[in-house]
């Protein structure tokens, strides 16, 4: 409950947003559910490099790790997973429903990956996590379902989709470097989610002003 309330929250706020034809619950579940599943195939993708995951490296390696492992698998399996659950639906029906899911499935992730972090290190670790964990991966997956919503509705959709890819895994990639890197501290990696979270806005305002299926 930890874990899920949180998300559950998130879902409800950012659902607010949606001022066309509002999505049902049903399917935004759905995207949630979807989401959380993609935690098993981001993990296998994961399992090779566990052992590099977990001990310190040189700057090359952690670089590679952050942008090419983590950042690029994760948001590769939750963009796969949303468009599996929804890609062909009626009721994508505009460009804004593709945040909409996108950021569905990035909290169901969040959800499953929180309740590992606190079954890990206990509750002590939920409300960091319902935070701004949370606000990152609904930041990666909004920007990447922002492209999802105009490849639905664009001439190029394999294109656009890879650049929504490419954005939110690089955002997810320099994310995770900032939060283990000895670099900087805690407080940067809290600028970044803000900045985050003003991209993903000037996306939400981008996308309600693009045409869909009315």
């Amino acid at each position: 409950m930890a874990s899920l309330l949180p998300g559950l929250f998130w879902l409800w706020y950012f659902r607010r947003y949606d001022v066309g034809d509002r999505e049902p619950a049903g399917t935004l579940i759905r995207c949630l559910v979807a989401g959380a599943l993609a935690v098993l195939p981001a993990l296998a993708w994961e399992a090779p490099f566990r052992d590099q995951l977990q001990s310190s490296n040189s700057l090359p390696v952690q670089l590679a790790l952050s942008f090419l492992v983590v950042g690029l698998g994760e948001e590769l399996f939750k963009l796969l997973a949303v468009y599996l659950a929804i890609g062909r639906s009626r009721e994508f029906s505009e460009p804004m429903d593709g945040i909409l899911y996108a950021i569905a499935g990035g909290i169901g992730f969040a959800v499953v990956e929180n309740v590992l972090y606190i079954s890990a290190f206990g509750l002590v670790a939920a409300p960091l996590r319902g935070t701004a964990a949370v606000l990152a991966h609904i930041a990666f997956s909004g920007l990447a379902g922002y492209y999802l919503g105009r490849a639905r509705f664009g001439a190029k959709p394999m294109p656009t989709m890879a650049v929504g890819l490419a954005v939110a895994a690089a955002a997810h990639g320099l994310y995770d470097f900032l939060l283990i890197s000895p670099l900087v501290s805690p407080f940067v990696v809290l600028l970044l989610i803000a900045a985050l979270q003003y991209a993903l806005f000037a996306a939400i305002s981008r996308a309600a002003k693009l045409p869909g299926d009315r």
